[in-house]
């Protein structure tokens, strides 16, 4: 596994819960100045809202703006499914397999393709040297799933380079036109990116809150720990998207 460097370090200093902490010891380093009430009440402040389902219901609000694959008159030529969520050294497996929002992704993957019958790309790669690709443990998976995967992409580390790859692999067949498998709230940087790489997608989100969501429910103002987690995820994919434009799409988008 490769060491952690600033790029991988600083999203968990600036998203939750990790920017409120930071708040908050500022505030205590502060404590003779004028300050210290400031960024006390700002990093309280910001802990309860990242921690509440009534800001992720608006954040996903935001990003979960491609409805469900509609899978009638279907144009794409293939199912990429993007990977998510290694589980290192299981002493259940022996060894390393895709869990949580990983096999959510490949399950509804195996779906898509038993009702389309269309080949199945698995587009994931390796934090280090000497490790399988996410990409292997994806086809070993989706073999579970009676699915046989036509290709794999295991060089991509980020989402760019999941469109950057995989487009470059499928356009090598004389594919132009993909069904996008990933979840509702990672869709949109997903589809900037293999739209970037040239591709034409079709886009098939999974996990997207029920119409309407849950706003409304006085629950939704109490702090939980899945609400906590929920808005780590959009956040980072809205700061995800802020820095692929500022990093490989320039003024193209």
């Amino acid at each position: 596994m490769s060491q952690p460097n600033l790029l991988s370090v600083l999203p968990l200093l600036l998203l939750p819960p990790g920017s409120s902490i930071v708040l908050l010891l500022l505030a205590l380093l502060l404590h003779r100045t004028r300050l210290h009430l400031f960024f006390f009440i700002l990093g309280l402040g910001s802990l309860y809202l990242s921690s509440i389902s009534a800001t992720s219901v608006w954040l996903r609000g935001q990003l979960e703006i491609y409805p469900p694959a509609a899978l009638e008159h279907l144009a794409a030529e293939a199912i990429v499914v993007l990977g998510a969520d290694r589980r290192r050294d299981t002493l259940e497996f022996g060894g390393d397999t895709m869990s949580g929002l990983g096999l959510e992704r490949l399950r509804y993957a195996a779906w898509l393709h038993k009702k389309t019958g269309l080949p199945v790309l698995a587009s994931g790669g390796s934090a280090g040297d000497g490790e399988i690709p996410e990409a292997e443990l994806m086809r070993a998976i989706l073999k579970e799933f009676g699915v046989e995967v036509n290709w794999t992409e295991g060089k991509s580390v980020n989402t760019y380079e999941n469109g950057l790859y995989s487009s470059r692999l499928l356009k090598g067949v004389g594919i132009g036109e993909i069904l996008l498998v990933t979840h509702a709230w990672h869709m949109p940087r997903a589809v900037e990116a293999f739209e970037q790489a040239g591709m034409r997608v079709v886009p098939a989100p999974l996990g997207a809150m029920a119409a309407g969501g849950a706003a409304g429910c006085w629950m939704d103002w109490i702090p939980r720990a899945s609400a906590l987690q929920m808005n780590y995820y959009a956040l980072h994919e809205m700061l995800g998207r802020l820095w692929y434009r500022y990093r490989y799409y320039g003024s193209s988008r």
